[in-house]
Protein backbone atom coordinates (compact mmCIF):
# COMPACT_ATOMS: atom_id res chain seq x y z
CA UNK A 1 0.00 0.00 0.00
CA UNK A 2 2.74 2.22 0.65
CA UNK A 3 4.19 1.84 -2.71
CA UNK A 4 0.96 2.72 -4.13
CA UNK A 5 0.89 6.08 -2.13
CA UNK A 6 4.72 6.84 -3.15
CA UNK A 7 3.83 6.41 -6.57
CA UNK A 8 0.86 8.24 -6.46
CA UNK A 9 3.13 11.24 -5.56
CA UNK A 10 5.78 10.81 -8.43
CA UNK A 11 2.53 11.49 -10.74
CA UNK A 12 3.53 14.65 -11.89
CA UNK A 13 0.69 17.57 -12.19
CA UNK A 14 0.16 16.65 -16.24
CA UNK A 15 -0.64 13.54 -15.11
CA UNK A 16 -3.24 14.17 -12.65
CA UNK A 17 -5.04 17.04 -14.24
CA UNK A 18 -5.04 14.62 -17.67
CA UNK A 19 -6.73 11.94 -15.14
CA UNK A 20 -9.25 14.20 -13.60
CA UNK A 21 -10.26 15.31 -17.24
CA UNK A 22 -10.34 11.64 -18.48
CA UNK A 23 -12.52 10.90 -15.29
CA UNK A 24 -15.00 14.36 -15.50
CA UNK A 25 -15.26 12.81 -19.12
CA UNK A 26 -16.29 9.35 -17.87
CA UNK A 27 -19.10 11.08 -15.28
CA UNK A 28 -20.64 13.31 -17.78
CA UNK A 29 -21.02 10.84 -20.47
CA UNK A 30 -22.39 8.32 -18.01
CA UNK A 31 -25.13 10.88 -16.67
CA UNK A 32 -26.19 11.49 -20.35
CA UNK A 33 -26.52 8.48 -20.65
CA UNK A 34 -28.72 7.21 -17.84
CA UNK A 35 -31.61 9.10 -19.38
CA UNK A 36 -32.14 7.24 -22.63
CA UNK A 37 -31.38 4.37 -20.59
CA UNK A 38 -34.21 4.88 -18.26
CA UNK A 39 -36.42 5.62 -20.73
CA UNK A 40 -35.81 2.74 -23.03
CA UNK A 41 -36.66 0.29 -19.64
CA UNK A 42 -39.61 2.51 -19.02
CA UNK A 43 -41.38 3.01 -22.28
CA UNK A 44 -44.99 1.96 -22.50
CA UNK A 45 -47.64 1.87 -25.43
CA UNK A 46 -51.10 2.60 -25.29
CA UNK A 47 -53.80 0.77 -27.54
CA UNK A 48 -57.43 2.64 -28.14
CA UNK A 49 -60.10 0.55 -29.02
CA UNK A 50 -61.83 -2.52 -27.44
CA UNK A 51 -64.76 -5.22 -27.63
CA UNK A 52 -67.45 -4.78 -25.06
CA UNK A 53 -68.83 -8.19 -24.26
CA UNK A 54 -71.89 -9.06 -22.66
CA UNK A 55 -70.92 -12.49 -20.33
CA UNK A 56 -74.22 -13.36 -19.10
CA UNK A 57 -76.11 -12.60 -16.00
CA UNK A 58 -75.34 -10.33 -13.22
CA UNK A 59 -76.21 -10.38 -9.46
CA UNK A 60 -76.25 -8.37 -6.22
CA UNK A 61 -76.50 -9.91 -2.87
CA UNK A 62 -78.92 -8.30 -0.20
CA UNK A 63 -78.01 -9.19 3.21
CA UNK A 64 -79.68 -8.66 7.23
CA UNK A 65 -78.14 -9.46 9.66
CA UNK A 66 -79.70 -9.80 13.20
CA UNK A 67 -79.46 -12.21 16.71
CA UNK A 68 -77.29 -14.73 15.13
CA UNK A 69 -78.64 -14.97 11.68
CA UNK A 70 -77.93 -13.42 8.59
CA UNK A 71 -81.01 -13.15 5.58
CA UNK A 72 -79.84 -13.71 2.17
CA UNK A 73 -81.22 -12.72 -1.14
CA UNK A 74 -80.04 -12.68 -4.07
CA UNK A 75 -81.35 -10.06 -7.16
CA UNK A 76 -81.07 -10.45 -11.05
CA UNK A 77 -79.80 -7.28 -11.72
CA UNK A 78 -78.57 -8.57 -15.26
CA UNK A 79 -80.47 -8.91 -19.13
CA UNK A 80 -81.27 -12.15 -18.93
CA UNK A 81 -83.03 -15.25 -16.55
CA UNK A 82 -80.61 -16.90 -14.59
CA UNK A 83 -80.00 -19.54 -12.03
CA UNK A 84 -78.35 -18.74 -8.51
CA UNK A 85 -76.36 -20.60 -5.82
CA UNK A 86 -74.64 -19.33 -2.82
CA UNK A 87 -72.38 -20.77 -0.16
CA UNK A 88 -71.62 -19.24 3.43
CA UNK A 89 -68.56 -19.53 4.87
CA UNK A 90 -66.58 -18.44 7.99
CA UNK A 91 -64.11 -19.91 10.63
CA UNK A 92 -64.33 -23.13 11.72
CA UNK A 93 -64.83 -22.55 15.47
CA UNK A 94 -68.13 -21.69 13.75
CA UNK A 95 -71.55 -24.15 13.18
CA UNK A 96 -73.38 -22.56 10.11
CA UNK A 97 -76.60 -24.01 8.92
CA UNK A 98 -79.18 -22.68 6.73
CA UNK A 99 -82.60 -23.02 5.11
CA UNK A 100 -85.11 -21.60 2.86
CA UNK A 101 -87.71 -22.21 0.31
CA UNK A 102 -86.77 -23.27 -3.08
CA UNK A 103 -82.84 -23.70 -1.81
CA UNK A 104 -81.34 -26.75 -1.47
CA UNK A 105 -78.05 -27.91 0.02
CA UNK A 106 -75.61 -29.91 -2.78
CA UNK A 107 -72.80 -32.06 -2.17
CA UNK A 108 -70.27 -28.92 -3.12
CA UNK A 109 -71.14 -26.93 -0.26
CA UNK A 110 -73.71 -24.76 -2.59
CA UNK A 111 -77.14 -24.32 -2.11
CA UNK A 112 -79.16 -23.86 -5.24
CA UNK A 113 -81.58 -21.83 -5.82
CA UNK A 114 -84.60 -24.11 -7.66
CA UNK A 115 -86.46 -21.66 -9.43
CA UNK A 116 -85.56 -19.55 -12.20
CA UNK A 117 -84.35 -15.64 -11.24
CA UNK A 118 -85.93 -13.34 -13.97
CA UNK A 119 -84.22 -10.27 -14.95
CA UNK A 120 -85.07 -7.80 -12.01
CA UNK A 121 -86.45 -9.84 -9.80
CA UNK A 122 -85.14 -11.77 -6.12
CA UNK A 123 -84.77 -14.86 -4.84
CA UNK A 124 -87.14 -15.69 -1.76
CA UNK A 125 -84.60 -15.47 1.74
CA UNK A 126 -82.23 -18.24 2.67
CA UNK A 127 -81.58 -17.99 6.49
CA UNK A 128 -78.23 -18.86 7.47
CA UNK A 129 -78.09 -19.80 11.62
CA UNK A 130 -74.72 -18.86 13.10
CA UNK A 131 -74.08 -21.13 16.29
CA UNK A 132 -70.61 -19.33 17.87
CA UNK A 133 -68.73 -21.56 20.04
CA UNK A 134 -68.02 -19.73 23.76
CA UNK A 135 -64.28 -20.00 22.91
CA UNK A 136 -64.59 -16.85 20.56
CA UNK A 137 -63.49 -13.42 22.03
CA UNK A 138 -62.87 -11.74 18.83
CA UNK A 139 -64.77 -10.17 15.73
CA UNK A 140 -64.95 -12.16 12.82
CA UNK A 141 -66.63 -12.83 9.50
CA UNK A 142 -69.50 -14.72 8.21
CA UNK A 143 -68.86 -14.66 4.31
CA UNK A 144 -71.26 -15.14 1.53
CA UNK A 145 -70.55 -16.14 -1.92
CA UNK A 146 -72.93 -15.74 -4.92
CA UNK A 147 -72.41 -17.21 -8.49
CA UNK A 148 -75.21 -17.22 -11.56
CA UNK A 149 -75.41 -18.64 -14.43
CA UNK A 150 -77.35 -18.00 -17.55
CA UNK A 151 -81.02 -20.53 -17.72
CA UNK A 152 -80.77 -23.28 -20.02
CA UNK A 153 -83.25 -24.80 -21.75
CA UNK A 154 -83.89 -28.98 -22.31
CA UNK A 155 -84.68 -29.94 -26.34
CA UNK A 156 -88.14 -29.29 -24.66
CA UNK A 157 -87.83 -25.39 -23.80
CA UNK A 158 -88.00 -26.29 -20.12
CA UNK A 159 -85.21 -24.97 -17.71
CA UNK A 160 -82.94 -27.30 -16.10
CA UNK A 161 -82.50 -27.99 -12.72
CA UNK A 162 -80.42 -25.29 -10.89
CA UNK A 163 -77.52 -27.86 -9.89
CA UNK A 164 -77.65 -28.73 -13.61
CA UNK A 165 -76.67 -25.47 -15.33
CA UNK A 166 -73.57 -24.85 -16.78
CA UNK A 167 -71.84 -23.43 -14.04
CA UNK A 168 -68.64 -23.78 -15.18
CA UNK A 169 -69.65 -22.07 -18.38
CA UNK A 170 -67.01 -19.76 -19.79
CA UNK A 171 -67.76 -16.90 -22.10
CA UNK A 172 -66.54 -17.09 -25.54
CA UNK A 173 -65.80 -14.05 -28.22
CA UNK A 174 -65.98 -14.16 -32.27
CA UNK A 175 -64.25 -11.24 -34.21
CA UNK A 176 -65.97 -9.49 -36.87
CA UNK A 177 -64.53 -12.08 -39.24
CA UNK A 178 -66.18 -15.12 -37.98
CA UNK A 179 -62.93 -16.75 -36.61
CA UNK A 180 -62.36 -17.50 -32.60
Amino acid sequence: MKKIFESCKKINKKHRVLASVVLASVIIVGCISVKPTLAYFTTYASARGGVSIDIGPTTRVKEKFKDWKKTIQIENTGKVDCFVRCKVIAASQFTITASGNNWSLSDDGYWYYSKVVPVGEMTEPITAYIKVSEKVKTNFNVVVVQECTPVTYDENGNPCVAPDAKWDAEAQYDDEEGGK
